[in-house]
């Protein structure tokens, strides 16, 4: 067995298209590395990118995995944790003994760093962070193996440990080594620290080379104790084509980009395993409320009741997803599960009637070039033609899409959404606050771009955020969300699912809603 690794690691090195079953304790992903810029904790936002730092980093808070991740935080560096008697700062308590790759002990200093190197380096993803702790001295050491942070609002354990679990910009890295990386030029040693590791997780980074492979080998001294796997190896194949084959044959274990009507012929399939589960992301139809003749609200609904979500549920998408309506995804504290709105022509040419548009109206409809997407909008152009809308479809580069969109300069579009860290504040700020006046007038995300404004909502939206009790913070969601279901600017169309295909060999995988947080500790494989 010792030769037979040794000789598929020289083959995994030298980049040798000509593959084996990999060994018992090496497991192999077919996917799209393309994504991955960088492995700098600081900057990773993509979810590939931080399917990585999740092998290699640890954060004060977890979640456990699986499909009922998220109900309720757990240690992770931090082993307990209170907050203050004015409710705004936590006091983290962290585990003696935890180790780094370097072999350096993790205590409160590095901690300190890590959060003030994030905020320092300011990089886009920062704002999750920034937003409730903006300045570096509001992280604290209280002794060696004690650090307490000060947030700007009060938050409840749900939303302070939906911000400590982010991937990246909390993880923890080791102070003593990215310093000695450091240069005049590079203070925080950000060029270093893109393609090295400097974690304290599960598994280390042995190599990666950019669109060909990832490479992380067991850490034997993890303090949750050594992965069962000796090595995961992230092997970039861009096509859903080639992943299915490489799985047929054996040589990946798993394959992650399957097209939905390859992942069908999986099922019940000797030999082979599909794990799907519903995904922290949204497709949705937008419409601008500040443009004729979406002002309307009858307009709007009349949209919302036109459109098929069977058909493209079922026949686009091949059900790769569930119906969904509401704005937090469903795997998220407080996600609403209020569908009203199927197709009923005759309900919404009355609605477009009593709006002055008896007759239907002509209008642009954007869209990226994603193949998925033009269908999905072709399907929504022939309901929207059924009850007198003449919708122009108008494909895009992504890059032109959003910079149209971000500037209000669209009229009517169809896009998605992803979950950015996991608590219901990171759907309604977006979403629903839509304030123009205030300390909060910058949030200008979705409804912002879609000009739609409610003042009422937005504060409710701020007042969630800092609500303390968990059943009333939960009730005024389910406020937020039926009222922009109702009168909002989008119409939500589905959830997608996440959907991979392993070899039957492989155990203890266990997929999120959110890939960012997919641990591969746990997993083994058999034979």
């Amino acid at each position: 067995m010792g030769r037979l690794i040794f000789v598929f690691g020289l083959l995994l090195f030298a980049g040798i298209a000509v593959w084996g079953m990999p060994p018992k304790d090496v497991l192999v992903v077919g996917i799209r590395t393309g994504i991955i810029v960088d492995l700098e904790p600081a900057r990773a936002y993509e979810d590939v990118t931080n399917l990585v730092i999740e092998q290699l980093y640890d954060n004060l808070i977890d979640y456990e995995g699986g499909i009922n991740a998220f109900e309720k935080p757990v240690p992770g560096v931090a082993e307990s944790w209170e907050v203050s008697e004015d409710g705004y700062t936590w006091i983290f308590h962290l585990r003696k003994g935890v180790k780094f790759h370097s072999g350096n002990e993790l205590t409160a200093d590095d901690v300190v760093y890590s959060f003030r190197r994030a905020l320092a380096l300011d990089f886009a993803p920062i704002w999750m962070l920034s937003q409730y702790v903006p300045k570096p001295e509001m992280v604290k050491k209280i002794d060696d193996y004690t650090v307490s942070v000060t947030f700007n609002t009060k938050l409840g354990e749900y939303n302070m440990a939906a911000i400590m679990a982010v991937q990246g910009i909390c993880a923890i890295v080791d102070s003593e080594l990215v310093k000695a990386h450091a240069t005049p030029d590079d203070p925080w040693a950000n060029k270093w620290l893109q393609d090295h590791d400097a974690g304290s997780g599960p598994f280390k980074l042995v190599k990666w080379v950019r669109n060909d492979r990832v490479i992380l080998e067991r850490f034997d001294d993890y303090w949750k104790g050594p992965a069962k796997l000796r090595m995961v190896i992230l092997k970039d194949i861009p096509e859903p084509a080639a992943q299915k084959l490489a799985l047929d044959k054996g040589d990946i274990d798993i394959a992650w980009d399957l097209l939905p009507e390859q992942v069908d012929e999986y099922r019940g399939k000797e030999g082979f395993q599909v794990v799907e589960v519903p995904a922290w992301s949204l497709v949705y139809v937008a419409m601008n409320v500040g443009k004729p003749p979406f002002d309307k609200e009858e307009v709007r609904d009349a949209i919302r009741w036109a459109i098929d979500y069977k058909a493209i549920i079922e026949g686009i998408v091949k059900g790769a997803a569930i119906p969904w309506q509401t704005f937090i995804p469903k795997g998220i504290f407080a996600a609403l599960d209020e569908q009203p709105y199927y197709q009923d022509l005759e309900r919404a040419k009355r609605l477009l009637a009593a709006a002055g548009y008896a007759d239907g109206f002509e209008v642009e409809f954007l869209t990226t070039d994603n193949p998925l997407r033009v269908a999905i909008a072709t399907q929504i152009q022939a309901d929207l033609a059924k009850i007198g809308i003449k919708a122009k479809i108008r494909q895009m580069v992504g890059a032109q899409f959003y910079e149209l969109y971000r500037a209000q300069k669209h009229t009517f579009l169809i896009a998605g959404w992803g979950v950015d860290y996991a608590d219901p504040d990171s759907l309604a700020k977006p979403f629903a606050h839509c304030c123009t006046t205030g300390p909060e007038a910058e949030v200008r995300q979705l409804a912002w771009r879609n000009m739609y404004v409610d003042c009422d909502t937005s504060i409710m939206v701020e007042q969630a955020a800092s609500e303390l009790d968990t059943a009333k913070r939960k009730a005024m969601y389910h406020e937020i969300q039926r009222r922009v279901l109702d009168k909002g600017p989008y119409a939500i169309i589905y959830q997608p699912l996440n959907q991979i295909v392993t070899n039957a060999r492989v155990k203890g995988f266990e997929l999120p809603p959110n890939n960012s947080y997919l641990e591969f500790w746990g997993v083994w494989k058999e034979g």
